[in-house]
């Protein structure tokens, strides 16, 4: 049988160790002689010695020992498909790991995407520092560290789940792609879509300067996303089809979301707001910096001006202008199918979530009365009396009171 030793690693005055488990009278491993720490095998293939994460547990590394003495046994019989068993390339270290995934990222993925990414697996890195590999992280330590997100740093539910999917594409990057199956996770939370409201936005318009109510009647008129207007070009809009474009900018590193252009019909005010807007000569941008770069300070000019409009700027932001001319559009009576390709969205789901009722209905509400609450009550309803009934009552009354129906004969019998 080939020989497979379980060590043990564990933490001493700082340190790490490896230890072997020490064996009781009987010869069997002692599991309880050593403090807690983690399992490793080791081996010696190809004239090295190698060693392989065995778990956290006295059952897990029995079982890896197992398995690897049975591959180093096929190899030694010549089994077909074990003839490098043992020698397989040791997979690199945890922070490695990470390192070349987020080099995969950076490469493919957009800038935004890599700085999400990055901000969360830095944080993934901290709390498993004492891990030397992705093998050495079983799933009851992800919930260890699902439970940490949540208590610890205080991030929300739908951030939790956001920080445990990108861990998962990672371990499924690096082979383990089954891990986080089954992982207890926090329900998401889906939040109503915010729209500024009509008396808000007149605030809002009032306050603005001229190339301000250009930049954000953008926002509000398109539905266009803060990146999408902030690399707008001028070729992007057709003042004679009275649309606006988004199109990729791979000379500044910009593209669509899910690298989707689309192309979007524009109200004959914001061309008329474009056409009297000031161009920047020899600049593409719509909207430059005072430099004639990109502006990536459109947040603070949108903060800036509510606050000039004595608005809550803190209320205010650029999501909210998207999420407005969503819930306007459908509301105004568009096909979500339209609005989904308006809006970019890749699920028709997701825009259906701004088919939602309008705020602007307290003017028709303060209309409605109740009863024993109002000054002015309406007068009662005369109760509503049938017709066969009303016949019956006169023949009663010519029989009863005949001045009723004749007030001359009436005088006559008085009389």
């Amino acid at each position: 049988m080939s020989r497979v030793n379980i060590v043990k690693k564990i933490k001493t005055d700082g340190n790490w160790k490896l230890l072997s488990i020490p064996r009781n009278a009987k010869g069997n491993y002692d599991w309880n002689a050593l403090p807690d720490g983690l399992y490793l095998i080791e081996w010696r293939a190809g004239g090295k010695r190698r060693r392989e994460s065995a778990g956290a547990t006295a059952a897990q590394a029995l079982e890896a020992q197992r398995r690897k003495r049975h591959e180093l046994e096929g190899r030694k019989l010549g089994v077909p498909g074990f003839e490098l068993a043992g020698e397989e390339p040791k997979k690199p270290a945890l922070h490695i790991a990470v390192r070349d995934y987020l080099a995969q990222i950076e490469a493919l993925k957009k800038p935004n995407t890599h700085r999400k990414y990055e901000a969360v697996l830095k944080r993934f890195l901290e709390f498993f520092q004492d891990r030397e590999s992705t093998d050495q992280i079983t799933r009851d330590d992800l919930t260890r560290y699902v439970i940490a997100l949540k208590k610890d740093h205080n991030l929300g539910a739908n951030t939790v789940l956001h920080n445990a999917i990108i861990v998962a594409q990672f371990f499924k990057r690096a082979g383990r792609s089954g891990i986080t199956r089954g992982l207890q996770l926090p329900e998401r939370i889906t939040p109503l879509p915010r729209e500024y409201r009509e008396a808000d936005l007149s605030k809002f318009f009032k306050a603005s300067y001229d190339s301000e109510k250009a930049l954000f009647s953008t926002f509000l008129l398109t539905g266009f996303r803060e990146m999408e207007v902030v690399h707008l070009f001028w070729t992007d809009i057709s003042f004679e089809l009275q649309t606006a474009r988004v199109t990729a900018k791979p000379d500044l590193g910009f593209y669509p979301k899910r690298w989707e252009e689309r192309e979007v019909p524009i109200p004959v005010k914001l061309i008329e707001l474009l056409k009297a807007h000031t161009r920047r000569p020899g600049c593409d941008l719509v909207f430059p910096s005072p430099a004639g770069n990109r502006e990536y300070h459109m947040l603070d000019h949108c903060k800036a001006v509510a606050q000039r409009a004595g608005l809550d700027s803190t209320r205010f932001d650029l999501k909210t202008f998207r999420s407005t001319y969503a819930t306007r559009t459908l509301r105004a009576g568009f096909d979500v199918r339209t609005v989904q390709h308006w809006m970019g969205h890749k699920s028709l789901e997701t825009t259906m979530r701004y088919l939602v009722p309008s705020k602007e209905v307290h003017a028709r509400l303060d209309q409605m009365t109740v009863p024993g609450l109002t000054e002015s009550q309406a007068p009662p309803r005369k109760p509503v009396v049938m017709e066969g009934d009303a016949k019956r009552r006169r023949k009663r009354s010519k029989t009863e009171h005949p001045s009723a129906e004749n007030p001359s004969q009436a005088t006559s019998i008085a009389s």
